[in-house]
């Protein structure tokens, strides 16, 4: 399944895929249902996005009007409808995006109907989740204060605003690179208007975009109330932890030292920190020179120098390692274990290591390692906290979907019904 590409997220896309050079503060125009299309808004548009909807043979001949999605059972229920109009937008919008002509092709078919697929997943989505916003929480648009609205207009007029600064440099170059910004916003902002007619959207888009989202958000708000974790469950997983750190520290070493958790959790007596410069060979420099020179920058370690103006001088990597066991297995770590601990008092330097690609490490002992229990159990409780906020969305989702049961015109979308896949929900947006 490809991954879905949300409403906001393509605006990222897409501006990521079209290139521009300089942004112009492109502001959304009073009246943008009046926007006079110039031929080189058009010509813009057309640079772009060669087709529009009646140039594929798959969709042209379909009615927008068509109902593609809808909810039956028990009873039909109109606000769930899902109308071609309403797919066939989103899916000229990934089109253009990705500069297909032909989703048909061998080499698109496949990656476009994984597109369809999500496309339809996530309008039935945001159908149950705006539905089950007003019946559960009674939020919708008629709740949403002033402020609220606000908000979800300036939002809108923002994001319509960076999506017309993409043709910036493009308009610019239309216009012969003299013309005033206020002219170049004019015409970005055209372009854009061609395009969203190419692709059948109206330019309200944008305000429902954002008015979804902020509906979604404040009935989350309302659906993670009151979730908590308990002391004794976060002190059970870190009980837990512990135990596992302190097997692994004894019987499996790789093991712990590949796992942070553990060694926030538990670190082993005499255990140590250390930091070091990694040397590698200047253009001509011997073998021989440049160990010479990693035992001169080992020695000025150790007579005092700057630790940072060294790692500058040289070239090499600071890295402070949380810790390095005495017993490490890991073959570059060992050689380097082996120097570290061999240094008698904290701040002392080892002679230099030779690592495995000829390169010499200059390692000082800084500290003792202790683990860190308090930031562990932080990181805990929000992890606890972030899956059971997660399961509360996901039965919730379960429960939408189970009540309200869509049927899917797989033949008009053009899908398998087996390629269908029922979707939960994170805090942050869709899961697989």
């Amino acid at each position: 399944m490809a991954h879905f590409y949300g409403k906001r997220t393509a605006a990222a896309v897409l501006a990521a895929v079209i290139a521009c050079g300089i942004m112009s503060g492109c502001g959304i125009p009073s009246d943008s249902d009046k926007i006079v299309i110039s031929a080189d808004a058009k010509a813009i548009a057309d640079e772009y996005f060669p087709g529009d909807s009646s140039s594929f043979p798959a969709w042209k001949d379909t009615d927008r009007s068509k109902v593609i999605a809808s909810v039956d059972e028990p009873e039909h229920i109109g606000y769930f409808d899902i109308t071609f109009g309403d797919f066939i937008g989103e899916y000229m919008y990934y089109l253009m995006i990705y500069g297909i002509t032909d989703d048909m092709s061998d080499a698109n078919a496949e990656s476009c109907k994984n597109y369809r697929v999500n496309i339809i997943n996530y309008l039935i989505f945001e159908k149950l989740y705006l539905y089950a916003a007003e019946k559960d929480y009674g939020i919708s648009e008629s709740s949403l204060t002033e402020e609220q609205k606000e908000q979800v207009r300036k939002t809108a007029e923002q994001v319509r605003s960076d999506w017309a600064t993409n043709f910036y440099e493009t308009a610019n170059a239309k216009l012969g690179g003299k013309a005033s910004s206020d002219e170049i916003d004019r015409l970005c902002n055209e372009a854009l208007e061609a395009v969203l007619q190419k692709c059948g959207i109206n330019d309200d888009i944008f305000y429902k975009w954002e008015l979804s989202s902020k509906i979604q958000e404040l009935a989350r708000e309302e659906m993670l109330k009151g979730v908590t974790v308990s002391d004794e469950l976060i002190q059970s997983e870190l009980d837990r932890i512990i135990s596992e750190a302190k097997e692994a520290a004894e019987n499996n070493i790789t093991e712990y030292e590949r796992n942070v958790s553990y060694q926030m959790a538990y670190v082993p007596d005499g255990t140590r920190k250390a930091r070091h410069i990694r040397l590698t060979a200047r253009d001509g420099e011997s073998k021989d020179e440049l160990l010479q020179r990693a035992k001169d920058t080992a020695q000025e370690l150790r007579d005092g120098a700057d630790f940072p103006k060294l790692l500058e001088d040289h070239g090499g990597a600071d890295e402070h390692i949380s810790l390095v066991c005495r017993d490490s297995s890991d073959t570059d770590r060992y050689h380097y274990s082996a120097a570290l601990y061999g240094i008698n008092e904290k701040g002392g330097v080892a002679m230099p290591v030779e690592n495995a690609d000829g390169s010499y490490s200059i390692i000082q002992y800084t500290d003792d390692a202790s683990g860190n229990l308090d930031m562990l159990k932080m990181q805990l409780k929000a992890y606890l906290k972030s899956n059971a906020e997660n399961n509360v969305q996901i039965d919730a989702y379960d429960k939408w979907t189970n009540e309200y049961k869509y049927n899917i015109d797989c033949d008009t979308l053009k899908v398998a019904p087996e390629d269908i896949v029922t979707y939960g929900i994170t805090s942050s947006g869709i899961i697989g």
